[in-house]
């Protein structure tokens, strides 16, 4: 049986595959909340999503074909240079940015501060709708950012009246 391969060139499937991620981490959010797990066990959970989500982006996994001349060091390269701000103001160290695997799990953690962050802002809300469309849109923009395409701002909820 041959499994289909998606491609890390599509932004697409990037976008899909950080949704992957985000409704995985609302999950736990939700597990936590509920009293289902604990705190401790949804953080050793995201940093093995955010793990899964850096060894995509390295190229790592067999079920995604890489970008040619961009998947894994060149994307870590880039992600360096455009989320240094970030990642200094979060206290990644450059000892933690020294190599390809510690800039993509560093980027891949602030993914999911990112939905963290989403998460707090839209259940003040309380608006299923606005969560859902901002989670599309961070998705997007996260996509397009490992691509080298756009650089936005995570988070901007805006709540009906």
């Amino acid at each position: 049986m041959l499994q289909e391969k998606f491609s890390l060139g599509d932004v697409g499937v990037l976008q899909e595959l950080f949704e992957v991620v985000l409704y995985d981490v609302l999950r736990r959010s939700k597990m936590v909340a509920q009293g289902e797990i604990k705190n401790v066990e949804a953080i050793a959970m995201d940093k093995q999503s955010a793990a899964f989500l850096s060894a995509v982006l390295a190229g790592k996994n067999e079920q995604f074909l890489p970008k040619p001349f961009w998947t894994g060091d060149p994307l870590a390269g880039y992600l360096k240079i455009i989320m240094q701000d970030r990642f200094r103001a979060v206290g990644v160290s450059d000892e933690d940015l020294k190599d390809t695997r510690g800039i993509l799990q560093a980027a891949a953690y602030e993914f999911i501060c990112d939905t963290y962050a989403l998460i707090k802002k839209t259940a003040q809300a309380d608006c299923a709708d606005d969560f859902k469309r901002e989670a599309r849109r961070l998705c997007l923009m996260w996509a397009q950012r490992v691509l080298g395409l756009k650089e936005t701002d995570p988070i901007q909820v805006k709540v009906k009246p």
